[in-house]
């Protein structure tokens, strides 16, 4: 529960070559890991590669995430593309747009995605619970595969049981091995080929009334663990950069207009740039990469109207503790989420806050990008 509770907050490292450090934090656009690290590690990046090995836990938010090595602990990550070929030896907890696990996992997996492949190679060790848009099965299970997913296609072998809430279709294949019972809720059931399922099959077929009772259900949820999401950014951001925080809380009361047309006008101009990329061949992956961006954004974005929320009530002028600091984004997130809860115009008032949130991003770096050339360091 410990670790959970620090979840998002990222960590590395074991080798078979020398090691190169204890614990890392890093923040950059870019980040290539490539020496061994004793401990924990903290990464932010648009784009992060993981080549060496792990002692400790890693924790990731990225817009591209790729692990190439071996985790001897857990692994956390908040990413748009994830991709995991090397072996985890604890948890694995993701989520992401597009998540690819082809490594073996020792425990369990935890995964929110809009698309997510096991591959063919993998073992997990413990169970695979996921809420998805695709959920494909391709390796082994050794316990159980629980969660909600609007498809499910299972090619590989499970331990034990399988239980799931199917919003679209589930795809079961005659190599597929179910080792206890196959229980299922959806609109239509499935055919499901002969001594596949060693247990008992059981469907349950509901109706449309009961999916939208069910889908108002899931909404509730994931609007609580979005806002847990967004609290251990928050915690992330507030140990890394506090005093970058609050600058940008002043930068956007003193520029709060200009905060709103630059955040639109950055919000269009990466969409329009990334439609462009994807109906070219060369473009697709660049354009994949920044739709990956915004939807990082959007929790950075969060966290940023949070703190300039938070900066009306507040104090910032004065020096103020981490802990402080966390209570206050804290609540001004709470306030954010519970706003967008507000029927017909919450969503309305979030966007213009989001938009807010997203041209305080960008201030912030325009006025670093200025110090530096000031400094003759760029």
């Amino acid at each position: 529960m410990k670790k959970f509770l620090l979840l998002f907050l990222g960590a590395f490292l074991f080798a078979s070559a020398p090691v190169a450090s204890a614990v890392g934090f890093e923040i950059a656009e870019n980040v290539v890991i490539t020496q061994n690290i004793l401990d924990d590690t903290y990464v932010v990046a648009g784009n992060a590669i993981i080549e060496s090995e792990i002692f400790g836990d890693l924790y990731i938010v990225g817009g591209s995430v790729t692990i190439n090595n071996n985790v001897h602990e857990d692994l956390v990550v908040i990413g748009g593309r994830v991709v995991v070929t090397g072996d985890v030896t604890g948890d694995v907890r993701v989520a992401g747009g597009q998540v690819a696990v082809y490594g073996n996992v020792g425990d369990d997996i935890i995964i929110a995605g809009g698309q997510v492949d096991i591959g063919k190679s993998s073992v997990v060790g413990g169970s695979l619970i996921s809420g998805a848009g695709i959920l494909t099965v391709e390796g082994e299970v050794k316990e159980d595969i629980r969660g909600g997913m609007g498809m499910l296609i299972l090619n590989g072998i499970v331990g034990n049981d399988v239980i799931v809430t199917i919003e679209d279709t589930m795809s079961v294949s005659d190599t597929a091995v179910i080792g206890g019972h196959l229980k299922y809720s959806a609109l239509l059931e499935s055919t499901i080929p002969e001594n596949v399922v060693k247990g008992e099959i059981a469907f349950n077929k509901f109706e449309r009334e009961t999916v939208l009772e069910n889908l108002t259900y899931v909404f509730f949820i994931s609007k609580i663990l979005s806002l847990i999401s967004a609290l251990i950014l928050a915690l992330f951001l507030v140990l890394l950069i506090p005093k970058a925080l609050t600058r940008s809380a002043k930068i956007t009361k003193d520029n709060l207009l200009k905060a709103f047309g630059v955040g639109l006008l950055t919000m269009i101009t990466a969409f329009i740039a990334a439609l462009i990329l994807l109906i070219t061949i060369v473009g697709i992956s660049a354009g994949l990469v920044i739709l990956a961006m915004l939807a990082i954004f959007i929790y950075f974005a969060k966290v940023f109207v949070a703190v300039w929320l938070a900066s009306y009530v507040f104090n910032f002028r004065r020096k103020i503790s981490h802990i402080k600091l966390f209570g206050m984004v804290a609540l001004a997130l709470l306030a954010y989420y519970l706003v967008g809860l507000i029927p017909f115009v919450g969503w309305a008032i979030n966007l213009i806050l989001f938009m807010i949130g997203i041209g305080s991003i960008v201030l912030l770096k325009i006025e670093y990008y200025q110090f530096l050339k000031k400094k003759n360091m760029v």
